[in-house]
């Protein structure tokens, strides 16, 4: 029964209330806000965020609350809103600028760790220099102690024993005196560097001894053709360059016969096809000598290696600049001669640059 009473007086009571608050002009409403004047009344207090009444019921419970609020309470509240969001926003800002420069910092530590590393696995590398020091010295210690045939006669061991003496004499210490046989000095090819090979078959003024395999009768036509030519490309040699067309007449000589040769392979032995191939190889060698510029100085006495002993002999392929030149056919046993000269000498001067100088 009550609540049915109190469904019907609920309206009655509102209604009023809305009307009064209509007929409030919206200055007075507003009191504050755009210049206008404050009312003199105060604003009810306020208990636990709502305000109260004469009799002590909160006001703006309920319908109606927009109308009631205090206005300097709004400003004040939009103002410290606007203060926190404005401090939240450079707080935001900051701490952005902080991670960007941490990362920097990272970076940069990770790349001077890179660069440190980088560093650490470069110094436990050996030097360059060093390795080619130490290849040096290998192959120097396998040609003094008996080296493959194959390393005498293509003169790898010959020029490791002669630069190791060459750095000796350079440093004033000289070894005893092994003498050279002159026969042996007449077999022997030098050259500057510039071509793998000396004269070689050339050196007894362009004469060749072909070997028995190339004296068939399948090859007479080619050989006959550079038994011709040579002398005269010598003879030409010994005064300065040669002839280009002289040595285009050789080259297609020379080609002429390795052809011949690869036609008649099954007319030959494995060891005669092998035999001849080397020969056509050594013959091509000194073919490209006649081809430099300064071809006269092959042919000269300076450039001739002699010397009676191996200390006279070294002293003079240093002086023009020479080297050894590989051995062509039938010159493998003075190689080999020359070969236990140099090491007797080269022992000798390592013996002696160990021992202390007393003075």
């Amino acid at each position: 029964m009550y609540l049915s009473l109190f469904r019907c007086l609920f309206p009655l009571c509102v209604i009023p209330v809305m009307l009064f608050a209509s007929s409030v002009p919206a200055h007075a409403q507003f009191a504050g806000a755009a210049g206008v004047a404050a009312p003199a009344v105060l604003p009810p207090p306020i208990f636990g965020g709502y305000p109260y009444g004469r009799y002590g019921y909160p006001l703006g419970y309920g319908w109606g609350t927009q109308w009631m609020q205090n206005p300097y309470e709004g400003y004040m509240n939009g103002a410290a809103n606007v203060t926190m969001a404005n401090a939240q926003y450079q707080q935001t800002i900051q701490q952005a600028k902080l991670l960007r420069e941490e990362a920097r910092r990272s970076a940069l530590q990770t790349r001077r760790a890179a660069i440190e590393e980088r560093q650490y696995e470069l110094s436990l590398r050996p030097d360059p220099e060093k390795i080619r020091q130490e290849q040096m010295l290998k192959s120097l210690q396998r040609s003094r102690n008996n080296p493959p045939p194959v390393e005498i006669w293509s003169a790898t061991a010959l020029n490791d024993l002669l630069r190791d003496i060459q750095s000796a004499q350079t440093r004033g210490v000289s070894g005893p005196e092994v003498p050279l046989s002159p026969q042996v000095l007449q077999h022997i090819n030098v050259t500057t560097g510039t071509t793998y090979g000396g004269i070689g078959l050339l050196r007894d003024n362009g004469k060749l001894t072909w070997p028995y395999v190339l004296q068939q009768s399948y090859f007479d036509d080619q050989r006959r053709r550079l038994d011709e030519l040579l002398p005269q490309a010598v003879k030409e040699a010994q005064s300065g360059p040669v002839n280009p067309r002289l040595l285009n007449d050789i080259r297609a000589a020379q080609k002429d016969l390795e052809r011949s040769l690869d036609a008649h392979v099954a007319d030959l032995t494995p060891s005669e096809f092998t035999e001849a191939s080397r020969y056509l190889r050594e013959l091509k060698d000194s073919l490209r000598v006649l081809q430099q510029s300064d071809v006269a100085k092959y042919f000269r006495t300076a450039w001739t290696p002699k010397g009676s002993t191996v200390g006279e002999l070294v002293q003079q392929m240093t002086r023009e600049g020479l080297r050894f030149a590989p051995a062509v056919s039938g010159d493998e046993p003075y190689y080999t001669s020359l070969h236990r000269a140099l090491v007797d000498y080269d022992m000798n001067v390592a013996q002696l640059a160990t021992v202390p100088s007393f003075r």
